[in-house]
């Protein structure tokens, strides 16, 4: 197989790579730091962050090999509230948007059967009670646009948590609008748990990181925390083992020491608001 992917570079996803290298797939990550390439891997510029790289790393892969899975897993989450060049609300941008256009400009060249796996979290659902603010709505413009948002909250951090949470909120639901638009591809949301020491959380300082990959574990149900093995290993398994070839909008948690298919949480499972979230995704990237 033929994987395209992001967040392939650190955390559980390099560990993803890895394994699906080492079964003989192979890869093409894109990466801000050009790394090494070699048999299995392809490394191409991509800055999740800027339109136009995201539209050449496009282009790139539609001059390559076939897509057999995109992987779309890079996630970003930020110490307190930054707003990109444009106005809009940084880890929105780089967690939701950013994949939007990249699968958008790929659609039309992924053939049936394709995979796509979109990383999530169970910081989406209020009902798993994360240290995390959870989200309060799905309305793109709303959280592309925090400070027209009546419902956010005063504290930076919490702004922060809830722009994090609600990007993956917005992933998820992604996936399962997906799921319908395109009948013919298996999609599926990935949930990896909590997995201290990825990066996920660099933009704290390195002792207040440090702190809450060894303190946030216990604060949770023992089943919910993971590893960069377990979750790397499932990452690499929804992309490429047959058993999820035919799955269409599934969400796929870690239930350590499982991997198991849930309910997301109430909204993300509202077909309509999902509609709208990418309708108007779309509308925000310009490409509606």
């Amino acid at each position: 197989m033929h994987i395209v992917m992001t967040g392939g570079t650190s955390g559980f996803g390099q560990e993803a790579a890895r394994r699906m290298a080492a079964a003989g797939h192979s890869l093409t990550i894109g990466a801000r730091g050009r790394g090494a390439d070699n048999a299995t891997t392809r490394f191409v510029r991509l800055d999740l962050e800027d339109l136009a790289s995201i539209d050449a790393f496009a282009e790139a892969v539609r001059r390559g090999a076939p897509v057999d899975a995109l992987v779309l897993n890079a996630g970003l989450q930020l110490a307190a509230p930054e707003r990109m060049a444009n106005g809009i609300e940084k880890t929105f941008f780089v967690n939701h948007l950013a994949h939007v256009r990249l699968l958008h400009r790929l659609l039309g060249d992924l053939a049936p059967g394709t995979r796509v796996v979109l990383t999530g979290s169970g910081t989406h659902d209020p009902a798993e009670k994360t240290p995390v603010t959870p989200p309060d709505h799905a309305d793109a413009r709303r959280l592309a646009y925090p400070d027209t948002d009546p419902t956010l909250p005063r504290a930076p951090r919490k702004q922060a948590f809830r722009a994090y949470s609600s990007s993956k909120l917005a992933c998820i639901m992604i996936a399962r609008h997906l799921a319908r638009l395109r009948p013919d591809l298996s999609v599926m949301a990935f949930d990896p748990g909590y997995v201290p020491w990825t990066g996920l959380g660099r933009a704290n300082h390195p002792i207040i990181a440090a702190l809450v990959s060894i303190i946030l574990p216990r604060t949770m149900a023992r089943d919910r925390s993971s590893t960069v093995p377990l979750s790397g290993g499932f990452l690499a398994d929804l992309a490429t083992a047959p058993v999820y070839a035919e799955e269409r909008g599934t969400y796929w948690s870690v239930r350590k020491p499982n991997l198991v298919a849930i309910e997301p949480s109430t909204l993300a499972r509202d077909d309509a608001a999902a509609a709208k979230l990418w309708e108007d995704s779309l509308a925000l990237l310009g490409l509606a």
